[in-house]
């Protein structure tokens, strides 16, 4: 039988740290699509941070680098001409690759040859690195000089107010981008959602024209013109809602309230939607328990969480619904034996318009905002919410904590 053959522990570890290097690099090249800055027009607000570090520190060149794949392009640069260079020779490859200042005071010592870069014979070399709110170095905000010198920490602060300026028109664009394409997922899911219903209307209000002697007909076409329309409302108070939440002026009207009557009140709006789906609701609570809170608000949150319930879960099912009462705050469990969530859906679910893995069971529609709303709400009220889930097709529940 041929003997395994084993590389040494030392070449083990060698290709295990190569092949992580490798993942972490493959990760800040996807990041760095994301932030979508690589050969885009020239921008002004840059173009003005390097003419000032130019002169603030008294050098002929400064550059905002960005690291691709195999290049360094240059999003603004000062006193040089070319737009970029490759990966193998720019010092801002080394710059990405640290957390920290990266110089070199003097090349013919540091590197003992000459580096150039365009026609210009560089000796001197200080950068900071671009890092993402999520960790990750972009490219560089750098100085060279033709002359050697040396750069203190007086000087390194400065260039790191620079850098950090660079960074936040970075970030800022970028969630620019991203509310903009937020907004028009906001109208295409709004103009979806309420075509459903409003096809329905017009379609019954004709069969009511032509069945008119058919008293049992045009009931059930009434019910549905009801169910449509309450359903269009339901989309635009969560969107008007939603825009209230994101503008910080969510105001609550305290006052005392039974949460099991609460509770109670809004299981009582839902039973027949659960009914319809033969699904059982339980209500338990430990103990009556008063609190201060906006009944209005607070029914807003568990009629969300409760409909979802019954949305997401098969026929025949049941969902738990129960207060427990703790010294200091109460809790409010909403489990069901639906589809469970995913660790992705848990990863996303708050985030506004967002579709989870879950599909309703009953042809019921959904905005992707109610989760979102809940835990405004929920916070608005200084408390807080989480779901719990052991994976898909295994149920949920969601628990909301409030103090007493």
């Amino acid at each position: 039988m041929q003997p395994i053959y084993e590389f040494p522990i030392y070449y083990r570890m060698a290709i295990e740290s190569s092949q992580s290097q490798f993942s972490i690099e493959e990760e800040r090249i996807k990041a760095l699509h994301r932030y979508e800055i690589l050969d885009t027009p020239p921008d002004g607000s840059f173009d003005k941070l390097t003419r000032l570090a130019a002169k603030l520190f008294n050098v002929p060149i400064a550059i905002i680098s960005i690291v691709d794949k195999d290049r360094i392009w240059f999003k603004s640069k000062h006193g040089i001409d070319i737009k970029e260079v490759s990966r193998d020779v720019g010092l801002c490859a080394k710059a990405v690759l640290s957390d920290v200042l990266y110089t070199v005071e003097d090349t013919l010592i540091e590197i003992d040859e000459p580096l150039l870069l365009g026609d210009v014979d560089l000796r001197f070399y200080a950068a900071l690195p671009l890092k993402t709110i999520d960790n990750y170095n972009l490219g560089a905000f750098c100085i060279i000089d033709r002359e050697p010198r040396k750069f203190g920490p007086e000087e390194e602060a400065i260039l790191s107010d620079l850098r950090d300026i660079v960074m936040d028109q970075i970030e800022l664009k970028l969630a620019a981008r991203l509310a903009a394409v937020q907004h028009n997922q906001i109208l295409n899911t709004t103009a979806h959602d309420l075509k459903n219903p409003l096809t329905t209307i017009p379609v019954r209000a004709d069969l009511i024209k032509l069945k008119k002697s058919d008293p049992e007909l045009v009931d059930k076409m009434c019910e549905q013109i009801k169910t449509a329309s309450l359903n269009m409302v339901r989309i635009i108070d969560e969107l008007l809602l939603s825009g209230t939440a994101e503008a910080g002026k969510v105001q609550l009207l305290l006052i005392k309230l039974n949460l099991s009557s609460l509770v109670s009140n809004v299981i009582s709006m839902n039973l027949p939607l659960a009914e319809r789906k033969d699904q059982t609701l339980n209500f338990t609570a430990d103990a009556e328990v008063i609190l201060s809170g906006d009944e209005g608000k607070l029914s807003e949150v568990l009629d969300n969480l409760i409909n979802n319930a019954i949305k997401y879960s098969p026929p025949n099912t049941n969902i738990e619904v129960r207060i427990k009462k703790l010294p200091a705050k109460v809790l409010i469990e909403v489990k069901d034996e639906g589809q469970g969530l995913t660790d992705d859906d848990k990863n996303r679910l708050y985030q506004r318009f967002t579709r989870l893995s879950a599909q309703p069971t009953g042809g019921e529609n959904s905005t992707g905002l109610g989760l979102s709303i809940v835990r405004v709400l929920v916070e608005a009220h200084g408390g807080r919410i989480w779901a719990e889930s052991e994976g898909h097709d295994k149920g949920s529940k969601f628990i909301v904590e409030l103090p007493l």
